[in-house]
């Protein structure tokens, strides 16, 4: 075994991004699962669970039964008679060797290199998309992926196609916060999940306008941990924030974002949040993944310097696990601060931990002078 992987906790395989040796040399790159008994594989439904398809070994006390994945293939079992259960937990609690850098300068000029690296690929992706679509309706596509918290952003995307800005807006004006959540909702398949007024306003626009579902409840993941992340609860937020939007949302987020950059400690996550839908979090997660690119690919100047100081999104498992690998035997001396430095842990973590891919890492010894080397963005 290379890497066992990384213990997430939660739903899902027991640990991702686990690299095997195989015996002529190859390397197999996916996730782990540990059972008492192989049996349990079944029990728990994980053949027909997505999660799971990318498990490459199944650990086991146990190997009472043939393993079989989705596809009727067997899933390759190990079984580890000799372990006690008291060897069994501690071993599932062993932590992961870092093989990272270990000098607070040389992990800051990675850290924020690969922020501005992740910056600049959001700002070419709205540049593109402002050459092909009206700007009010690359930010309605943008801030409703966003709102899709990683497992729903592709079914959010194809929700704001099928409700254009054009047609929210126009709603908005007529019916309200309802009647644009009423109309999000119909079209997400979604309607189950509506109050008698929001069924009541999509009723009324089917016959109105001719609208449809577009999408169906099987497109969406309901495999959130928080029911503040449930498509519902994020379909009425974005009504709200249509509504907010009166003179359209890209005209608001560039002057909101023009008259930030004069601010010391700029604050961006207001205009974008919706309480109780949406709270300062993932407004600020929005801010810095939507507004600030949007506002950089639109041609203003303040944008890339807002984004190396303002402050960074609430914290999760990944950032926390990328704090631990590269600043866990610095000490006190580095600390990861603002959006730049939490955006470089994640592009660090998609380009190269979460396959453990480490001969590409800038975070190792000889990616290190190509890192220095890169300019900086100017904070005129």
């Amino acid at each position: 075994m290379v890497f066992p992987g990384r213990r997430w906790g939660g739903p899902g395989p027991d640990f991702v991004g686990a690299v095997l040796a195989q015996p002529d040399g190859t390397l197999l790159r996916g996730d782990i699962e540990l059972h008492l008994r192989a049996s349990s594989w079944t029990a728990h439904r994980h053949a027909m669970d997505p999660a799971y398809s990318n498990v490459i070994l199944h650990v086991v006390q146990a190997a009472n039964t043939l393993v079989l994945d989705g596809h009727g293939g067997h899933v390759p079992t190990v079984q580890l008679e000799l372990f006690g259960p008291a060897t069994w937990r501690r071993w599932r609690a062993k932590p992961e060797r870092v093989p990272c850098l270990r000098q607070a300068r040389s992990v800051l000029q990675v850290v924020e290199a690969a922020g501005r690296e992740r910056f600049q690929a959001r700002v070419a992706r709205f540049e593109g998309d402002l050459n092909a679509v009206e700007a009010d309706q690359v930010v309605w596509r943008g801030v409703a992926e966003a709102l899709g918290f990683g497992r729903n952003a592709r079914p959010f995307g194809q929700l704001a196609e099928a409700v254009p800005w054009s047609q929210a807006a126009a709603v908005a004006f007529d019916r309200g916060p309802v009647g644009v959540a009423g109309l999000l909702l119909g079209a997400a398949g979604l309607l189950a999940e509506a109050t008698l007024p929001e069924a009541h306003a999509w009723r009324a626009l089917q016959r109105g306008i001719g609208v449809r579902p577009m999408l169906s409840p099987a497109s969406w993941d309901r495999g959130q941990s928080r029911a503040a992340n449930a498509p519902e609860v994020r379909c009425r937020g974005l009504a709200e924030l249509a509504v907010s939007w009166r003179r359209g949302p890209a005209q608001q987020i560039l002057e909101f974002v023009s008259r930030a950059g004069r601010e010391r400690s700029p604050r961006l996550w207001p205009v974008v949040r919706a309480s109780p839908w949406i709270g300062p979090g993932r407004a600020q997660v929005i801010a810095i993944n939507v507004l600030l690119p949007f506002a950089a690919a639109a041609g203003v100047t303040e944008a890339n310097a807002i984004y190396e100081r303002v402050a960074g999104e609430p914290s999760n498992r990944v950032l926390r696990y990328m704090a631990r690998q590269l600043a866990g035997g610095v000490g006190a001396g580095i600390h990861f601060r603002g959006a730049c430095h939490q955006q470089g842990l994640l592009q660090l973590f998609h380009a190269t931990c979460a396959s453990r891919a480490c001969e590409r890492c800038p975070a190792r010894a000889g990616g290190l002078q190509q890192a220095s080397r890169q300019p900086r963005l100017s904070k005129d």
